[in-house]
Parts: structure tokens; C-alpha cells; sequence
């Protein structure tokens, strides 16, 4: 009889990956594996001879561990359902959303963003920074974002961050540089004068709306996939999830230069 494959094995039994997952935490014997799966000896036995048979698990003096194939496996097995898991969470928004956008490189570590929020304010808020944001921005101490379309509170949020003292390098294209400094010249030339404040100016298209990383937490936005920005935006936190953060934010302005504020002012 042909054996079944080692995919199969594993993801078409919930008893038996939980089982590979319990022993990746430390060797057990039968009577702890039935207690913590809550199963009883003869449900769980056929499982454990099974993957004896494929060498993913090894018995030694009535204690079970994971085989050198089967610690390879397991790792891997976490990766993948750590992926699917970030995806399923919000699958619609994902669906719907560009992914291009994002490098490679981080994309294939998307798993890092780790459990999120997804803020979509209702018509009558659009206007307004969701609240959580706002709280967590405002009490951050690094602040570093990258903005391809101009929202009518940042300079304000920004001004006021700069005047704290907060460690902000904010990089922007060059309409919403223009337009901050027009519409907005107070916050932008306490921006600019800011001591911990650092500017810095994009001249060419991007395709991310907007990132925003601080010691607290991780929130962008991405366009939809027929072009449209919506406001929704996730919300991060995590130390994986700031570290992915922040390498993307260093993508976004790879090619950005400091702000001369005598070009704008």
C-alpha cells in the first residue's frame, strides 16, 4: 500500500498536528499527551504509531519526542500557519487590497505582522485620526513616517510631536511637501525647527499611501487593487511587527533626499 505524504499526514488530522505541536514543546509520555490533547489512549494511539511509522516522532523509555525530520518539519509547519493565519484574519481587506506594493522580501515575511487591527472609521469621521492611533502617536518617542497623500490633522500631530521633543523623521512626496508648507506654515516651520525632527522629500511616484513607525507600534495603508485609496489602515504592535515596520519604512524613502524648507517656504 502506497504511503500518504508527509502534507497529508500531518494537515489532514487536527489530532495529529496538535500532537507534533505538544512535542515541540518538550518530550511527553502517553498520559500527559492524553491529558493536555484531552483524548483518551485509544484515539490518540493509532495517531502516534502513524507518525512513529513516517520517523516524525521517536519513543524512548515510554516518552515521545520529536525525530530530527520531525523538529524540521514542525518548524516549518509553524511558518506556514503563522502565513496562512496573518491572511485569514482579515481576508477580505487582503482580497482587496494591493500587495504589489509591498517588497518582496517583506512580503515573504508577512507573518511577522503577527496578529493586527484593521481601523476603518465610519463617513462622518473620515476627517479624524482614529483615536487609538492618536493616543499611541502622541505618547511614542521615535516616530518615523513615510505619507504619499496629505491628511488635514497630521501637521498639527506632527508640530506638536516636534515640540515635545520626540524623535520624528518624516518623509512625504513632493504635492504633500507643497502642500504643508502652503496651507500649513507654522506646524511646518516648527517641524523644520523641531531638535529631534528630521525631513526628508520623495520626487518620484510611490505606490504605498502611508506608513507610520514608532517604538509602539506599526499602522500603513495600501491602495485597493483598482487604484483607489480607502481610509482603512492597520494597526500593528509587536516587536517583529516593528522591526518589519522599519525596514519598510527605509524602502519607501530609499531614495529620498532632506528637505530644503527655502525650496517651500
Amino acid at each position: 500500500m502506497m504511503k500518504q505524504s508527509h502534507i497529508n499526514l500531518i494537515f489532514s488530522s487536527d489530532k495529529r498536528r496538535d500532537l507534533l505541536f505538544l512535542l515541540k514543546k518538550e518530550p511527553r509520555d502517553v498520559d500527559t499527551i492524553k491529558e493536555l490533547l484531552k483524548v483518551d489512549a485509544g484515539s490518540i494511539q493509532p495517531h502516534i504509531k502513524k507518525m512513529k511509522d513516517y520517523d516524525l516522532i521517536t519513543e524512548e523509555n515510554k516518552i515521545y519526542r520529536l525525530s530530527k525530520k520531525g523538529e524540521v518539519i514542525v518548524e516549518n509547519m509553524q511558518l506556514l500557519l503563522n502565513v496562512v493565519e496573518v491572511f485569514e484574519e482579515n481576508a477580505e481587506y487582503w482580497k482587496t487590497h494591493d500587495l504589489s506594493s509591498i517588497p518582496d522580501f517583506l512580503l515573504e515575511r508577512i507573518e511577522e505582522l503577527g496578529h493586527f487591527e484593521l481601523l476603518e472609521p465610519g463617513a462622518e469621521h473620515l476627517a479624524e485620526t482614529p483615536k487609538v492611533l492618536l493616543e499611541n502617536m502622541l505618547t511614542s518617542r521615535e516616530i518615523m513616517t513615510f505619507v504619499s497623500y496629505f491628511h488635514p490633522e497630521s501637521p498639527s500631530i506632527y508640530a506638536n510631536l516636534a515640540e515635545k521633543g520626540a524623535e520624528v523623521k518624516l518623509c512625504m512626496t513632493e504635492n504633500v511637501a507643497r502642500r504643508l508648507f502652503s496651507s500649513y506654515k507654522d506646524e511646518a516651520k516648527k517641524l523644520c525647527r523641531g531638535r529631534n525632527s528630521k525631513l526628508f522629500i520623495l520626487r518620484k511616484n510611490v505606490s504605498i499611501p502611508s506608513v507610520i513607525v514608532t517604538d509602539r507600534f506599526l499602522a500603513f495603508k495600501l491602495f485597493e487593487t483598482d487604484g483607489k485609496l480607502r481610509d482603512q489602515l492597520v494597526l500593528c504592535f509587536g516587536e517583529e511587527a516593528l522591526c518589519w515596520g522599519k525596514e519598510l519604512f527605509h524602502y519607501c524613502m530609499e531614495t529620498a533626499e532632506p528637505l530644503n524648507e527655502k525650496e517651500f517656504l
